[in-house]
């Protein structure tokens, strides 16, 4: 079509006459007079190349190392706020964003925002441990114990896909004060020691926590006598008041018993927190119990199911969680 209008141009054509006769050969609407004005006017100007202009891509309204840069500075903006500052939309922001690998995550939870010195604490207290460790490995000396709430509903919302005009299913909410017993548990790498569920609405207290020492050290010798007689127990418990409470410090000098530092505001750093309890609860994920009875069943089924291997996984990770602790320089890791 362009070679045409180059030649109706040639021709000494007006540009109304040059539209009729294309029209007329090519059919109606084959061009107009806009169309052909244009090009008449750049042939007037002796241009007479049929080839497009090159165009080139546009530069993009958002650059991805302004936009770096403006996460970085502040991660916590929001991708609407990013949007009104580059003054795009939603989606080009979204667009970008992951073009330059970056993702919105939640800030997880942890057990305290710790202080500085609790950060020193924690590093000096994993640095003791690991050195400890790997002059002469104390793992399997190890004993360790906790406390744990274990509710009668442990019931979760469960989701379903159903079509958009279905109903979603009903849940009771749980209550705030639902039924809950306490248990609490010894165990090493060889396995469970002990454990004991305290009466309905009952608490651990430094009395109570004094006669379950009794139990434990009675049980060990029992089940594990080497550990007692050649390997003597460390004992690794955390800063409850029950467990460092005057009345618990003397019982355990009475018992001879040495304690293993353990920096306060530290789950991550217990065995029975990070790896007994946490399969524990996974463990009873969905069940709804009746009764005391029925939570303590489902407990001892949970123990069971336990192999061999469970208990000792537990504390061989403690060395790498030291580790750690002390490459993050006491702050939190997982």
């Amino acid at each position: 079509m362009r070679i045409v209008l180059e030649y109706e141009f040639r021709c000494g054509t007006k540009t109304a006459e040059a539209v009729r006769n294309v029209n007329r050969v090519f059919g109606e609407g084959s061009t107009n007079k806009v169309t052909v004005g244009r090009w008449f006017s750049k042939f007037s100007k002796g241009d007479f190349d049929l080839q497009n202009e090159p165009r080139g891509k546009p530069e993009p309204k958002v650059k991805n190392d302004d936009l770096r840069a403006a996460v970085e500075s502040d991660p916590s903006q929001t991708a609407a706020e990013l949007a009104q500052m580059f003054k795009v939309s939603k989606p080009t922001i979204l667009k970008h964003l992951h073009a330059i690998d970056k993702v919105k995550k939640l800030d997880k939870w942890v057990p305290h925002d710790l202080t500085d010195s609790q950060k020193m604490q924690r590093l000096q207290v994993c640095l003791s441990l690991l050195n400890r460790h790997n002059n002469e490995s104390f793992l399997h000396r190890i004993v360790t114990c906790d406390e744990k709430w274990i509710t009668h509903d442990n019931r979760k919302r469960s989701s379903q896909w159903l079509d958009r005009s279905t109903p979603p299913g009903q849940f009771p909410k749980p209550s705030v004060h639902q039924k809950k017993v306490m248990v609490t548990v010894w165990w090493s790498m060889k396995g469970v020691i002990h454990y004991q569920f305290l009466k309905p609405g009952k608490t651990i207290t430094a009395d109570a926590y004094c006669k379950e020492l009794d139990v434990m050290l009675s049980k060990l010798v029992s089940k594990h006598p080497k550990m007692v007689n050649r390997c003597h127990p460390l004992l690794l418990h955390d800063n409850a008041k029950p467990h460092t409470a005057r009345i618990t410090a003397l019982k355990l000098e009475e018992l001879k018993l040495e304690v293993l530092p353990h920096p306060p505001y530290s789950p991550d750093l217990a065995p029975t927190d990070f790896h007994f309890f946490r399969n524990l609860s996974n463990f009873l994920v969905g069940k709804k119990f009746d009764s005391q009875l029925g939570v303590e069943n489902a407990f001892q089924d949970f123990v069971e199911s336990c192999s061999p291997s469970f208990f000792t996984s537990g504390f061989e990770q403690l060395p790498l969680k030291w580790q750690k602790c002390i490459n993050n320089m006491g702050n939190y890791f997982d």
